[in-house]
């Protein structure tokens, strides 16, 4: 079972230094761990995609329970750590690269992460694009925030908007910086993502949403008029702008910040029709 004494063993062993810039703190409390595979609930016909495994604290407990795991890891050093312990398992597969970059294929049920902060949304919107029913991170608290904030607060923004697109989200519970080595400075979040088994809007226009929600939201704190009719994502201009606002029951001078996902639905669908009408 990982702890601190065997992560420090192995970093030893093989000549491997934490990395800060790539968020590498490994989780090395067992009864944490524990209660995350508990959160999971891994099923023997299960197959765990597994982003960062990093020690493979979680793996060496994802391993045994699922029908496959497919463990992606950019770090060399990591990817052997990984290959020495796991290897010989028929049902491990390992994947050294970066999982921005791969095309892989849609067949897990599960994923799970430990996320490093600095690409944590990056990660979330690849992830998004799989339709595993479950996904389960670790990242930090103030992203966890982000994740389930609700319009008109601080917090809330284009990553929740995209998220509720996709899932239902809920934070598990708090996980101390104590849980891992090298210890962070923040405190991390356990949040569970539900897949929707409908989602809001259908495929022909997702990436019309998705344009529709990054127009929102370049610019903070600019009116929905503004952010629409100048929006480097989105080929409106004022006029059409106005007209798809009005279409959708949307006051102009409201801000992106201040609209549910069901507004943002709604502008979809009157960019759609707005357009039909040229």
């Amino acid at each position: 079972m990982m702890n601190l004494t065997e992560a420090k063993e192995i970093i030893g062993r093989y000549g491997l230094s934490p990395n800060k810039r790539l968020g590498q703190n490994f989780l090395v409390s067992g009864d944490m761990r524990d209660k995350m595979i508990d959160m999971i609930g891994v099923a023997t016909d299960d197959r765990v995609l597994e982003i960062g495994p990093g020690l493979g604290a979680l793996t060496e407990r994802l391993v045994p329970a699922a029908e496959s795991v497919t463990a992606v890891e950019v770090d060399s050093g990591l990817s052997r750590v990984l290959a020495d312990r796991f290897g010989a398992e028929a049902s491990f597969r390992l994947i050294h690269s970066d999982f921005l970059k791969l095309d892989l294929a849609d067949t897990f049920t599960k994923v799970v992460s430990n996320l490093p902060y600095y690409c944590a949304s990056e990660i979330l919107f690849h992830v998004a694009r799989f339709s595993a029913p479950h996904v389960y991170v670790l990242l930090q608290k103030e992203m966890a925030e982000r994740i389930v904030a609700v319009p008109g607060s601080k917090t809330y923004g284009a990553l929740t908007v995209t998220l509720g697109f996709y899932y239902e989200p809920k934070v598990l519970f708090r996980v101390s910086k104590e849980s891992f080595y090298p210890r962070p400075e923040v405190t991390s979040s356990f949040v569970r993502l539900v897949r929707k088994s409908r989602l809001p809007v259908d495929g022909g226009e997702i990436e019309l949403f998705h344009l529709v929600v990054k127009s929102a939201f370049w610019g903070r704190r600019k009116t929905m008029l503004k952010a629409l009719s100048e929006s480097p994502h989105l080929e409106t201009g004022r006029e059409i702008a106005a007209r798809m606002l009005e279409h959708a029951g949307i006051n102009s001078g409201v801000r992106g910040e201040d609209l549910g996902l069901e507004s943002f639905v709604a502008l979809v669908r009157a960019y759609r029709a707005v357009m039909a009408e040229r």
